[in-house]
């Protein structure tokens, strides 16, 4: 009762603020700030949301982890390593990548208030981070693994949103019925005289949803032999699959993407991530043979 009481109480607030918020700040009727001010500090709704967002990721991955084996313990052991070289690997990443600008702007690197994470950065860096605990606590990383990727969609759809109030990383210019205002000061300026933009930041954040679901499915399908340690790193390989799917599509009408000559660097570390998921995914199936034959 308890349960069905909070989700639809969850669903109230997000049908209230879809719209009495959200859809006048896509239409440009409020402003969208990126943050406020108490106590003469200001509170940035970009870290919030990452708090949210790891916050959501703990709580799932503590509440599967008995099915891997494992306790909420081992996640929460693991989750401040995760943190870390998350943080690390999604700032270094965007910083290398924007070079251009931060080479003579050396005074920004540390704001990491304003934003500029790469996600791809922070796989990297979190794997890092997640490998150094398993070896230091001779932990299955496999299980691990597996744990983080059926919890990192949820977070990565909720942390999304930091980009919303920041008005950054958004799409070409368009007329959908879904346009995102975006206010002359945060427009490139090639486009200073358009006004709504494609929200790819909502696009990731719906297909990082459908993304969670499927891994659910895919996890209460074989969660059986879970506890056995056959399903290892299988989630880990479909996740890596099915977010670089998406995020190479949405990458394509992105218009901060980073550039390495013609290409898109983004969409070639998703196709990376595509094949190492799916390398991840014969590897495990492999071993599963060889364990029962």
């Amino acid at each position: 009762m308890k349960k069905l009481l909070l989700t639809f109480l969850g669903f109230v607030v997000v049908i209230w603020a879809t719209i009495f918020f959200f859809i006048p700040a896509f239409s440009g009727k409020i402003t969208v700030s990126p943050g406020f001010e108490t106590a003469g500090i200001t509170i940035h709704y970009y870290g919030i949301l990452m708090a949210v967002a790891i916050l959501a990721a703990f709580i799932v991955a503590a509440k599967l982890a008995p099915r891997y084996g494992l306790s909420a313990l081992h996640v929460e052991g693991g989750l401040p390593r995760m943190i870390i070289f998350g943080f690390l690997g999604a700032r270094i990443y965007f910083v290398v990548f924007a070079w251009q600008y931060f080479g003579s702007h050396l005074g920004d690197i540390p704001q990491i208030w304003k934003g500029g994470f790469s996600i791809y950065g922070a796989i990297i860096g979190a794997a890092i981070g997640l490998v150094l605990y398993a070896r230091k606590n001779s932990l299955p990383a496999g299980k691990l693994f597996d744990l983080a990727a059926l919890a990192a969609p949820l977070a990565q759809a909720i942390g999304r949103f930091g980009n919303f109030f920041n008005q950054e990383a958004f799409g070409y210019p368009t007329g959908m019925p879904w346009k995102l205002y975006i206010s002359p000061a945060n427009r490139p300026k090639e486009y200073l005289t358009e006004r709504y933009f494609h929200p790819t930041f909502l696009y990731e954040a719906i297909w990082n949803i459908l993304v969670f679901a499927i891994l659910l499915w895919l996890f209460r399908k074989r969660s059986q032999d879970a506890s056995g340690g056959s399903q290892s790193g299988q989630m880990l390989g479909a996740y890596l699959i099915l977010y670089s799917i998406g995020r190479f599509f949405i990458e394509g009408i992105r218009l901060d993407s980073f550039m390495v000559g013609s290409i898109r660097a983004d969409q070639a570390t998703a196709l990376l991530m595509c094949a190492l998921g799916l390398g991840i995914i014969i590897y495990y199936a492999y071993d599963r043979q060889k364990q029962d034959s």
